[in-house]
């Protein structure tokens, strides 16, 4: 119990979205993150009555996720397309990691085996290049304290709270976008891993502070940071979430790099749009 108030911080990556009486608000979710922000997050659901999400949370929903993930029908593995200095480093820092006692959050998301402990090359192979990279970057994560995820976070509480839940997108848009991601953009970040130690931190530090412009300047070569994850998203998510927020009192939770063009689009359609404090 002690060491998780050490681990509390304030939730400051939101915006206050208003139009005549009806207010909203907008939060940019950190799927891990080395702090928790439960009370903040309580705080700021307790204000609505509805709470939006990208997509399903729900274990079952993931299974879907997890299962598509391990499908691979290419003949070559993701590690053998990154260079010989990344494959040391790499597998210096995972080789010897246990999956053992998997969290909750690392569970849903299917990035890591259970109960498993093998070769880093043995865990990636036969999976899908976005599931592999996912795997990696999370075990290096975790490694590091990165426990927690705003959107389980976000999500358990308004379950507490009882308030009304809906979803944004189905588990299987949600694997269309993330089949869209460049083979080329994953390889490039697995080859720059000698830096994630630098570039975590950033993430960090941003994000604490809800600085978003800097946040997203420091995190333009990760691979998520392609059209088929936010160009083509953004436009959905926000025509799905307009009829929630033109009825007032809803909070939605999205990926930090949709809030850019969510709230561009917001302030098109007549709306205030401010930084949370």
């Amino acid at each position: 119990m002690f060491s998780n108030l050490f681990r509390e911080k304030r939730f400051k990556m939101f915006y206050i979205v208003k139009k005549g009486e009806n207010v909203n608000y907008l939060s940019g979710t950190a799927h891990f993150f080395p702090y928790s922000f439960r009370r903040s997050l309580s705080q700021l659901i307790s204000r609505v009555d509805t709470v939006l999400f990208e997509g399903p949370l729900d274990e079952s929903d993931m299974e879907k996720v997890i299962s598509y993930g391990y499908e691979n029908s290419q003949e070559s593995s993701l590690f053998s397309m990154v260079s010989e200095e990344a494959r040391r480093i790499l597998s210096q820092e995972l080789d010897s990691l246990s999956f053992e006692n998997d969290s909750e959050i690392y569970r849903y998301l299917g990035y890591l085996r259970q109960n498993v402990k093998t070769r880093l090359e043995m865990e990636i192979e036969g999976l899908r290049p976005w599931m592999a990279f996912f795997k990696i970057w999370t075990s290096y994560l975790r490694k590091r304290g990165w426990v927690y995820s705003v959107d389980l976070e976000a999500h358990a509480v308004a379950k507490e709270q009882k308030k009304e839940i809906h979803y944004l997108e189905t588990i299987e848009e949600q694997i269309l976008a993330l089949e869209g991601i460049p083979l080329e953009k994953i390889v490039n970040f697995l080859n720059m891993c000698s830096k994630w130690e630098k570039f975590a931190k950033k993430h960090a530090d941003f994000y604490l502070k809800g600085d978003l412009d800097s946040l997203l300047g420091s995190t333009s070569l990760f691979p998520t940071r392609c059209e088929s994850i936010i160009d083509k998203r953004d436009p959905v998510l926000f025509e799905r979430m307009l009829p929630y927020f033109e009825r007032g009192s809803s909070a939605a939770f999205v990926g930090i790099t949709h809030l850019k063009g969510i709230t561009e689009k917001l302030k098109g359609k007549g709306y205030s749009v401010f930084k949370g404090l």
